[in-house]
């Protein structure tokens, strides 16, 4: 059986996240695989999950999402609209108050050792 997957072609989506869906073919990769894009995601689709439709739209090889759009619109039919997450801002690592803490540590522990010879020179001097 030989599919009719051309530049431009409608198909309809018959495998996958997208099952049902329409969409065009931009690119044609190789006897595999083709670039669609419309109601599914642009991306890269096997031929075999591809049901082709009898409407061929007038495109240019790699189209635009934009001219896609427009070309979906005179069909009647809707275009998947991915929207980018907004960034946020990550709290950042400050490394001072990491050594500051490692500082104050080894104070303390200077501190602390003072304290016992202190009292082990304390004891020696009442013995």
């Amino acid at each position: 059986m030989v599919k009719m997957i051309e530049l431009g072609r409608l198909c309809l989506k018959i495998a996958g996240r997208d099952a049902g869906k329409k969409c065009i073919v931009i690119d044609i990769l190789d006897n595999n695989y083709v670039l669609i894009d419309g109601e599914t995601r642009r991306r890269k689709c096997n031929i075999s999950h591809l049901e082709p439709l009898d409407v061929v739209i007038e495109v240019k090889k790699k189209a635009s999402h934009d001219e896609i759009k427009t070309e979906f619109k005179k069909l009647g039919l809707n275009v998947l609209e991915t929207k980018p997450k907004p960034k946020t801002e990550r709290p950042k690592k400050v490394k001072g108050k990491k050594v500051e803490i490692k500082e104050d540590k080894k104070k303390v522990k200077k501190e602390k050792k003072a304290e016992i010879e202190n009292k082990d020179i304390k004891k020696k001097v009442k013995e």
